[in-house]
C-alpha cells in the first residue's frame, strides 16, 4: 500500500499559516519577558527645582499703590525691564502724571501679563477736595524772562517761578479775560489753561497808572491786516494761520490780481468757514489797486489762469472778440451766451478795455 505524502496547494497553505501563527505566539511572548526586564521602577527625587523656575525672580510690590510716585527702583523689583521703564516715565511725563487705571494700562509698554498684574495693583489716592480759599484762574503764558507787557492788558495779573525757572503768568478766569486770550497773538504760543489755585501762592502785579483808557481798540489794532499789502510774517499775527496758510493767502490775492472783499478770504482751500469768522473782524482793505486783464490783448491761457475763470468761458471770450472785434466796453461781455450775469458781476472787477491797439 502506498502513502501519498503530495499535499495539495491548498493544504500547503494552510500549514504555512499554522506554522506562522506559532512562530508570531512565540515570538510574541519572548519580547514580552524581555520588555518587563528591562524596565526599572520610577524614582520620585523631591527638593530638586527645575533651572527655568530657579531663574524666576521674586517680585516686590511697593507698599504704596500709586505709580505716579513709584520709583525707577520699584518697577525694577516688580520685574520690569529698563526700556519698559524709560516708555512709563516718558508717557507719565507726556501727560503729567497718571490719573487712572485706563490712561496707566494704555500705555503700550506693558504686556497682558503686565496689565493684569498692575490692575490688581495699582490704587489711585482719591482725590482731595479742593478747599474754599482756592480760586480758578487762566493760564495765559510761560516764558523764560519777565513780560511786563502783559501789565497793561489786564486789570489784575499773577505770576509765579514754576520748577523750570520760567514765569508763568496767570489770570481770573472770567468771560473778559478769555476773551482776550483768545485776541492777544502774544499769549498763544501755549494754550491757556484752567486751574484751581491758592492766590497766596502767587505774586500779584498791580496794573500801571498809564494803562490805555481806549484798551478795547488799543488790542484789536495790534491784528488790523490789509489783505491787498499783508506779508507773510503779518499775516501769521493772526491765531489759526501759520506759514503754509499764509502762502496759501499770497497765492490766491496773486492769482486773483488783488482782493477786492475780505469775504474771498473765504475762498482759500485751507481756510475754512470757521476760521474765517474767528478772524474777518481784524481784516481790512486800504489798497484797493486791482490787476487788471486787458480784454482786447488777452490770450485764452491769461484768461484761465484766473482762478473765476474757466477754459469754456475764457475760449468764448477770445472767440468774440475775434468774430465782432474789439471790446468797446465791458457791457459787451453780456453778450456771451454762456456768461452769465452772477459771473459777469464777479469777474468784471478783475477786467479792463484798451481800445488802442
Amino acid at each position: 500500500m502506498k502513502f501519498n505524502l503530495i499535499y495539495s496547494p491548498s493544504q500547503r497553505r494552510g500549514v504555512f499559516f499554522l506554522l506562522l501563527i506559532f512562530v508570531s505566539y512565540f515570538s510574541f511572548l519572548y519580547l514580552k519577558k524581555q520588555f518587563q526586564e528591562t524596565i526599572s521602577p520610577v524614582t520620585i527625587v523631591e527638593n530638586q527645582i527645575s533651572p527655568v523656575h530657579a531663574t524666576i525672580r521674586e517680585i516686590i510690590i511697593p507698599i504704596n499703590k500709586n505709580p505716579n510716585s513709584w520709583s525707577k527702583n520699584d518697577w525694577i523689583k516688580m520685574g520690569f525691564s529698563n526700556s519698559q521703564i524709560r516708555i512709563v516715565e516718558n508717557y507719565k511725563k507726556k501727560i503729567n502724571n497718571f490719573k487712572t487705571k485706563k490712561q496707566l494700562l494704555k500705555c503700550y509698554a506693558f504686556n497682558d501679563s503686565n496689565k493684569k498684574m498692575l490692575d490688581s495693583i495699582v490704587d489711585f489716592p482719591t482725590q482731595v477736595i479742593r478747599s474754599n480759599n482756592q480760586k480758578s484762574f487762566i493760564r495765559i503764558l510761560s516764558s523764560k524772562k519777565p513780560n511786563y507787557n502783559l501789565k497793561k492788558y489786564f486789570d489784575t495779573l499773577f505770576y509765579k517761578k514754576s520748577s523750570n525757572k520760567e514765569f508763568e503768568y496767570y489770570v481770573f478766569n472770567s468771560p473778559k479775560n478769555l476773551r482776550l486770550v483768545s485776541q492777544i497773538k502774544t499769549l498763544n504760543n501755549k494754550e491757556p489753561k484752567v486751574l484751581f489755585l491758592n492766590p497766596t501762592y502767587l505774586n500779584r502785579i498791580k496794573s500801571l497808572s498809564n494803562r490805555p483808557t481806549n484798551y478795547s481798540k488799543s488790542v484789536t489794532s495790534v491784528f488790523r491786516v490789509n489783505i491787498n499789502l499783508a506779508d507773510t510774517s503779518q499775516w501769521k499775527k493772526i491765531k489759526g494761520i501759520g506759514k503754509k496758510r499764509a502762502i496759501h493767502i499770497l497765492n490766491y490775492k496773486k492769482a486773483l490780481g488783488g482782493f477786492i472783499t475780505a469775504s474771498q478770504l473765504n475762498e482759500v482751500y485751507s481756510i475754512s468757514d470757521s476760521l474765517f469768522k474767528s478772524f474777518d473782524q481784524y481784516l481790512q482793505i486800504k489798497d484797493s489797486s486791482i490787476l487788471k486783464i486787458n480784454l482786447n490783448t488777452c490770450s485764452i491761457d491769461e484768461l484761465k489762469s484766473h482762478p473765476y475763470i474757466k477754459w469754456n468761458v475764457a475760449n468764448a471770450i477770445v472767440n468774440f472778440r475775434v468774430q465782432h472785434g474789439t471790446f468797446k466796453s465791458l457791457e459787451d461781455l453780456k453778450k456771451i451766451h454762456i456768461l452769465k450775469d452772477n459771473l459777469y458781476y464777479k469777474i468784471v472787477p478783475y477786467l479792463s478795455i484798451n481800445k488802442s491797439l
